[in-house]
């Protein structure tokens, strides 16, 4: 079955196709590379925009460029509260894949990622709901036990194999689990390097002395 195909098959009478973050389990304080998943089911207008906020204890995020789409990284505080994708086109029956990653809180249990989705018609439709509401939020639950899926190793190790093809055709096309390999290994170097500078800036500073 194709993607288009299963799509149709999710927006058809009594089911709706509706916005999810991958993966869906991940493991506390883990820097993890996160996909989104925007089908649209509308018959004539297409979306133009995603809104996705942020769990709380989130103070650290990267957004991956998207051809067509322009992000934006909201902040709260010391927190990354909101990424805003904007400029896109997914049009009817069709779904755009988006990628981010994040630091996740240092805390167990479930998160719970709102999206608002935008139409070139001007309507918004709001995933913020529980899991049995008409319009769910995404969730993601964090545990000790979760399996390792894209983590993004900053300690040089090697990265974690991705999740075997079973567990990856949760998402709309099973071709979309491992996608841009080599981009997410330059992003992990990039990551590296922003975090190992920003504890170099931590060290300097406490060795300078006052300046009288």
């Amino acid at each position: 079955m194709t993607a288009a195909v299963a799509l149709g098959a999710l927006a058809a009478p009594g089911a709706a196709a509706h916005v999810t973050v991958q993966p869906s389990a991940s493991r506390p304080a883990d820097l993890q590379r996160y996909r989104v998943i925007v089908p649209d089911e509308r018959e004539s207008s297409s979306t133009t925009g995603v809104d996705l906020k942020l769990p709380s204890g989130i103070t650290f995020a990267l957004v991956e460029a998207a051809a067509g789409w322009h992000a934006s990284l909201l902040h709260r505080s010391s927190e990354v509260s909101e990424i805003r994708w904007s400029g896109g086109h997914v049009p009817p029956g069709g779904y755009a894949e988006l990628h981010f990653i994040a630091r996740n809180p240092v805390r167990a249990g479930p998160i719970a990622w709102k999206a608002l989705q935008r139409y070139d018609d001007g309507q918004v439709v709001r995933w913020i709901g529980g899991e049995d509401s008409d319009e769910p939020a995404p969730t993601t639950l964090l545990s000790e036990r979760a399996v390792p899926v894209d983590v993004v190793s900053t300690d040089g190790e090697a990265l974690p194999a991705a999740a075997p093809p079973a567990a990856a055709a949760a998402g709309p096309s099973s071709q979309a689990a491992t996608p841009g390999r080599n981009g997410l290994t330059l992003v992990i170097a990039i990551v590296g390097v922003v975090l190992g500078a920003a504890a170099l800036g931590v060290s300097v500073r406490r060795r300078r002395p006052a300046i009288a």
